[in-house]
């Protein structure tokens, strides 16, 4: 779930205002240097424009094509996909681009009841803000679970920044969604009075706000409801200035048999002319947390699941413990994917969970993430007639394809790729000939490298990498004969 990890101590109920307004001075002043050094397109606040994910700048049309553009990615020295951006607690994080750079906002930890934290890229460096992001808590809510707070720049009829939160009710365990705004991205965020925005008691109250604006301007909220056993992902469309309800809420989404637990944390954007909601599935506080998506030609359904989880502790190879959390964040350059993993667990549900962002590439609906390796059977190639694909039953997809065995011999692998850039791409092979065996490998009919296949005994498995620069979206990897003979069983991106 979207709760606060590491320390849970309880925040003081009425947070001070001064932090939060020295922050705004200190962002605007930066604002207005970046302003006066040059506008960003779109214009100088970058607002959101309808349909596309926070973050977009307003005017700039419907969000480029991810990842836009084939030249290599700058990204700032030590970035890594697989790598914290911010290490310490900031769970559930959500990003938005201001002009001259990004905030990110996460869920409370032991000093904040909406930590703040800024950057020149979305890749980084990030710095955490001192002071509080929310200026206080509305009268029906308690300190200590605001968790999962959702940012909308300024836009078509709203002219404030807007922020979607949860937080528990006073006197009672249910959580429900309120709403605040501020002038300025770093807060203070005022809180709107009354009673919540969303706070369904039937179904256990509601947590993970998200937002979606639709092209034509109509606004939408996302949230999961917050009973266990009967946890789903709900829509409810929005007032123009998204501050109150406009309908009725509509479940959207439940829980599968095969999926851990429960649903929740959504994220709605439209891609390949289809909607993508993007959601995880687990208990936040285990290894088995992890990312999940599902497409529907409609904005109220159906949602057809994809058959496996697009982020997972296995997927990346427990380098990132329970991925999840996932905010889709559109920029120039592409779209990004901000998301939280375990970095320390404390015992029981607690946890501390730092924020990651990785390149997030998309084949028309389908997304794809900068980090995790993904596997191509060397038997779906285009084999060019120069080679068999026998069954074998210990290989990954059942089938290899080999023996290489006349010079000029070259199979065609088609490979997707998030963004631009360089690439491991490991090979497993086998070769029971006694002596070594090599492959040239090249991309987009230009020779890359070469592959070396050592002998393999007791008709064993052995894996060789190389290095290879990829062009964002679709690219062939060709395998063509050196020398020797062998069987290539798949290929893996990474």
């Amino acid at each position: 779930m979207r709760r606060t990890g590491g320390d849970l101590r309880a925040l003081a109920p009425v947070l001070p205002l001064l932090a939060g307004a020295a922050i705004s001075v200190l962002v605007a002043l930066i604002v207005g240097l970046a302003v006066s050094w040059g506008p960003l397109s779109g214009g100088a606040d970058a607002r959101s424009s309808p349909g596309a994910p926070k973050g977009r700048p307003e005017g700039a049309g419907p969000p480029l094509p991810s990842p836009a553009g084939s030249p290599k990615p700058i990204d700032p020295p030590g970035y890594s996909p697989v790598e914290p951006v911010i290490h310490s607690s900031f769970a559930d994080p959500t990003v938005i681009k201001v002009a001259g750079g990004y905030f990110a906002y996460g869920t409370n930890n032991a000093t904040a009841s909406m930590p703040v934290a800024t950057a020149p890229s979305p890749t980084g460096p990030w710095k955490v803000a001192p002071g509080d992001g929310l200026a206080r808590l509305p009268a029906w809510a308690m300190a200590g679970r605001t968790w999962a707070p959702e940012v909308v720049p300024p836009g078509r009829g709203s002219g404030s920044y807007v922020l979607y939160f949860s937080a528990r009710r006073k006197g009672a365990d249910e959580q429900c969604i309120g709403v605040a705004t501020a002038v300025s991205p770093a807060g203070p965020f005022i809180p709107r009075e009354g009673a919540p925005l969303v706070c369904p008691l039937n179904l256990g109250g509601a947590i993970d706000p998200a937002s979606y604006i639709e092209e034509d301007g109509t606004r939408y909220l996302l949230y999961k409801s917050d009973a266990r056993k009967t946890a789903a992902i709900y829509l409810v469309r929005l007032s123009p200035d998204g501050l109150t309800l406009a309908g009725p809420a509509k479940q959207i989404m439940a829980r599968r048999a095969d999926e851990p637990v429960l649903v929740e944390a959504p994220d709605l954007v439209r891609r390949g002319g289809q909607y993508v909601l993007l959601y995880s599935s687990g208990w936040y506080f285990k290894p088995n947390y992890q990312t999940r998506y599902a497409v529907a030609a409609s904005i109220e359904g159906p949602y057809q699941k994809a058959a496996s989880p697009l982020q997972s502790t296995g997927g990346y190879g427990g380098k990132i413990p329970g991925p999840g959390s996932a905010d889709v964040l559109a920029d120039e350059r592409g779209d990004y994917l901000i998301f939280h993993g375990i970095r320390d667990y404390h015992g029981g549900s607690r946890v501390t969970r730092g924020m990651y962002v990785a390149r997030l590439g998309w084949d028309g609906a389908r997304p794809a993430v900068r980090g995790v390796p993904v596997r191509y059977e060397a038997e779906r190639a285009r084999l060019n007639g120069c080679v068999a694909a026998p069954a074998q039953p210990h290989a990954s997809g059942g089938r290899v394809i080999g023996p290489f065995t006349h010079d000029g011999c070259r199979v065609d692998v088609p490979v997707f790729a998030p963004a631009a850039g360089p690439y491991s791409v490991a090979a497993r092979y086998a070769n029971g000939t006694g002596y070594d065996a090599g492959l040239e490998l090249s991309v987009n009919g230009y020779a890359s490298t070469s592959l070396r296949l050592p002998a393999t005994s007791g008709g064993g498995w052995a894996s060789v990498t190389a290095k290879a620069d990829l062009a964002a979206g679709w690219n062939t990897v060709s395998l063509r004969r050196l020398a020797g003979q062998g069987h290539v069983d798949y290929l893996e991106l990474r």
